[in-house]
């Protein structure tokens, strides 16, 4: 299996996780905290990932250029949580404007 794969395979399972299992479970759905628990799970996603790759020289590939494991860790997740996001606000009418002050 290749490194991309790898790393989508696993960024994928935990955005499903969070957004099927962890985010419908919050008592409080709201933009702020949905972008706390966010940070917390992509902080433990890039933990794992850079378990793996980190100091290991593995470059991976979009496309047309080749970016280190950090980088392509960040920009998958990003496209593969952009239409759970959308998803997960619609059908949970989460209020995407910021609280207010």
């Amino acid at each position: 299996m290749t490194p991309e794969l790898t790393v989508l395979l696993v960024a994928g399972a935990v955005t499903a996780t969070a957004y099927m299992g962890l985010y419908p479970r919050m008592a409080n759905k709201t933009l702020v905290s949905i972008l706390r628990l966010d940070l917390a799970i992509t902080c433990a996603l890039m933990l794992a990932v850079g378990a793996v790759y980190y100091g290991s020289g593995v470059r991976f590939s979009l496309v047309f250029f080749d970016v280190p494991w950090w980088a392509f860790t960040l920009i998958c997740t990003s496209v593969i949580e952009a239409p759970f996001f959308a998803w997960f606000c619609k059908r949970w009418n989460v209020d995407l404007n910021p609280p207010p002050d």
